[in-house]
C-alpha cells in the first residue's frame, strides 16, 4: 500500500488540509507540517529549499516506510521536486500541485530588481517593497526564508526526477501560473499534466471532489 505523504504550502498547516486528507479512505494519509507554520517551531530562520527538504527526508525516512508518494502544494512542492531530484529509494510518486519550481521573473519584478539598489540609496526602497506576503513573511520573522524561496530556480533539477510524477494545476492559478507547470511538464521525464478548469490555486478547497478524483486516479496507476 502506497502512503500520500502531503507538503503543505506557505503558512499553511494541517487544518488546513484536514477536509482534503481524510477524503482518502483506506489509504495512509501524512500531512507534514513544515517548520515555522502551524504547531511546528521555526529552527532555522535562514533556510532554503534544500534545508527543508533536509528536514522533510529525515522525518519521512524515521518512519520507516517503503512506496511513498510525495504530493507537494506550492511551497511543498518546490520542496517535493527538490527530494525528488535526489531520487530517494523510498519515492514511488510525485505529485507537484500549483507548485512554481521554476523563477520566470515577470518584466515587472525583473525592473524593480534593478531599480532597488538605487531606490535604496534614495531611502525609497520600501516602497518598493509593499509586496503584502513579503510583509506578511517578515513580521512572522520569515522574510529570509521567503525570500530565498522566491528566487530558487530548480530548472537544472527537474529532469533528475525519476519517479512517476503527476503536475496538477488550476488553470487560473495566479501565485503558480499555467505557464510555469507547462514549462515543468517538458522538464520532468515521466509526467502527466492535469489541469482543472475553473480553479486557482487552492483546488483542494475550492474543488474537492475534483482534486481527490484526480489525485486518486494517480494513485491507482502506481
Amino acid at each position: 500500500m502506497v502512503t500520500l505523504v502531503i507538503l503543505p504550502g506557505w503558512r499553511q498547516t494541517k487544518e488546513d488540509w484536514a477536509v482534503a486528507a481524510s477524503r482518502f479512505s483506506g489509504i495512509n494519509v501524512i500531512v507534514l507540517e513544515l517548520p515555522g507554520f502551524g504547531q511546528t517551531p521555526l529552527i532555522g530562520d535562514t533556510w532554503g529549499i534544500p534545508e527543508y527538504s533536509d528536514y522533510v527526508n529525515e522525518k519521512i525516512e524515521k518512519l520507516r516506510l517503503d512506496n511513498i508518494v510525495l504530493l507537494g502544494h506550492s511551497f511543498g512542492g518546490r520542496i517535493a521536486s527538490y527530494i525528488a531530484s535526489q531520487q530517494p529509494a523510498w519515492l514511488k510518486g510525485l505529485i507537484l500541485y500549483g507548485a512554481p519550481c521554476l523563477y520566470r521573473p515577470t518584466l515587472k519584478a525583473k525592473l524593480l530588481s534593478k531599480i532597488a539598489p538605487f531606490a535604496k540609496k534614495l531611502g525609497f526602497s520600501k516602497k518598493l517593497s509593499r509586496n503584502k506576503e513579503l510583509l506578511e513573511a517578515d513580521n512572522a520573522g520569515l522574510g529570509k526564508i521567503f525570500r530565498k524561496t522566491v528566487g530558487f530556480d530548480q530548472t537544472e533539477l527537474l529532469p533528475k526526477i525519476n519517479a512517476t510524477t503527476l503536475l496538477l494545476w488550476g488553470r487560473n492559478d495566479t501565485e503558480a501560473p499555467l505557464r510555469l507547470a507547462q514549462e515543468m511538464h517538458t522538464l520532468i521525464p515521466n509526467n502527466t499534466l492535469e489541469i482543472i478548469d475553473n480553479s486557482g490555486h487552492h483546488v483542494h478547497i475550492d474543488n474537492q471532489y475534483i482534486f481527490y478524483g484526480k489525485v486518486k486516479a494517480f494513485l491507482d496507476t502506481l
